[in-house]
């Protein structure tokens, strides 16, 4: 990884969650928010693989744990989990309109998955059936609504930074 993909994945994320908590989180909608930060995950593992994925994923839940009232490192699994998961989906020699749809939709329901599954193996009193399936039916479907916002975004800013800088000028 370059200095310059480490900016980048850094600043993105930064950006992200202060987003996400500044403005998605207050946003006075039915059921649960959208995920922006775990969309900018899926969006990395997508353009640049499982292993960019699991490692933006992790980074971005543990600083979202730390913002947060549950146990540190559910997010960061959850997280990892799916940036490794939609990961794989990542092919350069296809390009599909419906692939990034079906990348997030897939990294959402994974995400909450693990993240209800650490829940039931934690013991965590708030996760039952209705939570969840509110969770299911708002936040997985937002998370969806924001792909053509983000996913491309990101592909554009890794294809540029795999540009020699030379031929730039």
């Amino acid at each position: 990884m370059t200095l310059q993909r480490f900016l980048l994945g850094a600043a993105t994320v930064v950006t992200a969650l202060l987003l996400q908590l500044t403005v998605i989180g207050r946003l006075p909608l039915p059921g649960a928010a959208p995920d922006l930060l775990l969309v900018l995950v899926i969006a990395f593992a997508f353009a640049e693989g499982p292993m960019a994925g699991m490692v933006t994923g992790w980074v971005s839940g543990m600083l979202a744990d730390a913002l947060s009232t549950h146990e540190i490192g559910r997010l960061a699994l959850a997280y990892a989990l799916a940036g490794y998961v939609t990961g794989m989906l990542q092919d350069d020699t296809e390009l599909s309109t419906l692939r990034p749809f079906g990348a997030v939709l897939l990294g959402a329901v994974t995400a909450l998955g693990a993240y209800v599954g650490e829940g039931i193996l934690l013991g965590d009193p708030r996760v039952f059936v209705q939570p969840v399936l509110r969770a299911l039916a708002s936040s997985v479907p937002y998370d969806v609504i924001l792909t053509p916002l983000v996913v491309p975004l990101v592909a554009g800013l890794v294809r540029r930074l795999d540009v020699d800088p030379l031929r730039r000028l």
